[in-house]
């Protein structure tokens, strides 16, 4: 009985581990994920260059760079915290919080959505055929945790997210700070919250909230890193 105890106590938490890893494979990145986050300036000084190959009109690349700063620190591999559970499902009593992974924490829902689009001359372009010079190229062999492909993808999914909104709502008119704000509260709570706060005039509600977060608060630190980044451009 207290060996097989025992063995239980050894045996599931190592299957669990195993299961997580097969469902989501960058938990395999722990070992060095804490050594990758960067201060603003690292994060500027690591990967300017992509952000500003990527930039569009409305995603700026200090806009990005704030992004990925306040999103993960500059960490390519960022992970989500594990959470507890009470269930019956061995798998799920501990496991991580959510499938988001890397700089901009895509979920793979938005990383499948996402990877429908690319950038090309700073403009957004959908995948086509193969055959198609003008169209996305090896689209589906891009990953979250590679940072020209999720700078790219942070890119084109929010500028393509924010003209839909706008058009969808009728607003022909929209300042790029209202542009941007709407940009990152899509990027925060969802493309839903997004097109609600276009509704409202571009207005957040009061005492709106996007689960556990403020997304005043959320803006307001994103649009200060963009400014620090904007300095650090010049």
């Amino acid at each position: 009985m207290f060996v097989g105890v025992l063995l239980l106590i050894v045996l599931v938490p190592s299957a669990n581990w195993v299961y997580q890893v097969v469902r989501k494979p960058s938990e395999l990145f722990f070992p060095v994920s804490d050594d990758l986050y960067k201060t603003p300036a690292e994060t500027w000084r690591s990967y300017a260059p992509l952000f500003v190959a990527h930039a569009t009109p409305i995603m700026t690349a200090e806009l990005l760079a704030a992004l990925a700063q306040k999103e993960a620190s500059g960490n390519p591999v960022a992970r989500t915290y594990w959470r507890w559970s009470i269930t019956l499902n061995l798998f799920e009593i501990y496991r991580p919080a959510s499938s988001a992974v890397g700089m901009y924490q895509f979920t793979d829902g938005t990383f499948e959505e996402a990877k429908r689009y690319c950038i090309h001359d700073h403009r957004v372009v959908a995948d086509g055929p193969w055959h198609d010079m003008h169209s996305c190229w090896f689209n589906n062999l891009y990953a979250r945790v590679i940072p020209s492909h999720a700078v790219e993808l942070a890119a084109s999914n929010l500028d393509r997210r924010v003209r839909e909104i706008l058009a969808r709502k009728g607003i022909k008119r929209a300042t790029l700070r209202q542009q941007q704000v709407l940009a990152i509260i899509t990027h925060l709570c969802g493309a839903g919250a997004g097109a609600r706060y276009a509704s409202h005039g571009l207005q957040l509600l009061p005492g709106q909230r996007c689960g556990d977060h403020d997304p005043r608060d959320h803006v307001e630190r994103v649009m200060g890193l963009s400014r620090t980044f904007a300095r650090m451009r010049k």
